[in-house]
């Protein structure tokens, strides 16, 4: 899928990617099948924060393995980067236990100390820059 230069991303760059793009993709089984939802995050210190606004269905995710996966892809170029990290997922509610967020900076969202929260403490992440190869006469 890819041509050119993949060059493997460090950890640390990994996770400054993530905190560059407003959205990113639950990866989950449902019934033994694989399935994406997409969600807006923050990426603070190693965890992976997710705003479920009261939404129950993010309850089935409370201590199960989860993959997390975020991309930037320039058109013009073809060329970016893509993250995937993966971790088990736990609910909270506000900042209390998040690595990521100090009590007085809040949550980047504008939601209240209480609201419930996914968060994916981040076991292990991984990245790659990626050229995507131009299809013949594609190039305009």
């Amino acid at each position: 899928m890819t041509t050119g230069p993949e060059a493997p991303l460090a950890p640390g760059r990994c996770m400054a990617l993530l905190r560059s793009v407003p959205t990113g993709r639950l990866v989950y089984t449902d019934g033994a099948l694989p399935a994406v939802h997409p969600v807006t995050f923050a990426a603070p210190n190693g965890e992976i924060v997710v705003p479920t606004g009261d939404d129950g269905w993010f309850e089935r995710f409370d201590g199960r393995l989860l993959a997390f996966h975020a991309e930037q892809l320039e058109a013009p170029t073809r060329s970016g980067w893509s993250v995937v990290a993966i971790g088990r997922a736990r609910l909270a509610r506000g900042t209390d236990g998040l690595r990521g967020f100090d009590g007085a900076g809040g949550l980047p969202w504008g939601i209240g100390t209480e609201d419930p929260l996914l968060v994916i403490d981040v076991e292990h992440i991984s990245g790659r820059r990626a050229t995507l190869p131009w299809w013949p006469g594609e190039r305009g």
